[in-house]
């Protein structure tokens, strides 16, 4: 039998750990070359699969026990596409936390302290003051999403002196990073007179424009929305209409409805937003490769050893 490996951002050394623990445990790896598109046939041996793999060819491998995913973010191999009980669907929910709290950090704080107006002063070569600035400290902020990434960029907001509000889906124990939590269903009222929103939400269907047209008009003109889970869960014409009517007073983004976004879309070009093609959780970062190596180790020691899986997703949910 066979393990298999494909897109997966391992150094040359956790590449033969992984080789000597499957030997070890009886397997074969394979790994595909960057580029390489595999076969049905080339994979029929296959156990078990960590990487990305074309999902139409999932259903064809009736050796498959396990697929592990380098991603948080499992949306596109829930419903019908991976629909099968016979075989386990774990994700590296966990890894990104600290590299999109940084990034969440960096994109409210280049708003907040004007970056892109002095860039562009710095390009023109135009030496003048643009006005008071904001801070962390001292702010509200709200986060929707309390998993491994809202909670990791609560707590390093915590720490900059920010108030935290958090938003899930049921009230349960209050997390010490959170001032107050908030239902889903309250999230009109989580998001009203606060200096940030920030979007931590996975994708599934009852995350669907869940930051709604309603939820934007609550907030206030200081606000910056900053999306880091997935473009879809905010209703993005309500988000361009406020930004262009200055009800709120910026953006980072980071996911889009549609990606890549279209280049005739308004937002490339509007004041105080910031736009990145998802990247800010993206696998070959350097701290981001350390923690998916460590958690696929770890469940391969599992496996290998007969022991429950971590990081198992639960396909009706879609995380």
């Amino acid at each position: 039998m066979k393990i298999a490996f494909r897109h997966v951002p391992f150094t040359p050394a956790q590449r033969a750990e992984l080789d000597e623990m499957a030997r070890a445990g009886g397997y074969e790896t394979l790994w595909y070359a960057d580029g390489a598109t595999p076969q049905a046939k080339e994979l029929k041996d296959c156990e078990v699969l960590m990487g990305y793999f074309p999902p139409a060819l999932l259903p064809e491998l009736p050796a498959l026990k396990w697929l592990q995913t380098p991603a948080a973010g499992v949306d596109k191999l829930c419903g019908n596409i991976f629909a099968r009980d016979d075989a386990v669907l774990t994700n590296c929910s966990g890894a990104f936390g600290v590299a999109i709290a940084e990034y969440m950090v960096t994109g409210i704080l280049m708003l907040m302290r004007l970056m892109p107006e002095y860039a562009s002063n710095q390009q023109h070569h135009v030496w003048k003051c643009m006005g008071s600035c904001r801070s962390i400290y001292g702010s509200t902020i709200t986060v929707v999403g309390m998993g491994d990434i809202g909670s990791r960029f609560a707590h390093v907001a915590k720490a900059m002196g920010a108030t935290v509000r958090g938003v899930r889906r049921t009230l349960g124990k209050k997390p010490a990073d959170f001032d107050a939590v908030y239902t889903s269903d309250q999230l009109a009222e989580a998001v009203r007179d606060v200096d940030v929103v920030v979007m931590c939400l996975p994708g599934t269907a009852a995350t669907r424009g869940m930051l709604s047209r309603e939820c934007i008009a609550q907030m206030d003109p200081q606000t910056i929305v900053v999306n880091c889970g997935r473009g879809f869960t905010v209703d993005e014409e309500a988000l361009i209409d406020a930004l262009r009517e200055k009800r709120i007073a910026g953006a980072v983004l980071d996911v889009t409805a549609v990606e890549p976004l279209s280049p005739d879309s308004p937002l490339w070009d509007m004041e105080h937003v910031i736009l990145t093609p998802h990247i800010s959780g993206h696998d070959d970062d350097p701290v981001n490769y350390q923690f998916i190596f460590r958690i696929f180790r770890e469940n391969l020691t599992r496996y290998l050893a007969g022991q429950p899986l971590e990081h198992q997703v639960d396909r009706t949910r879609g995380y």
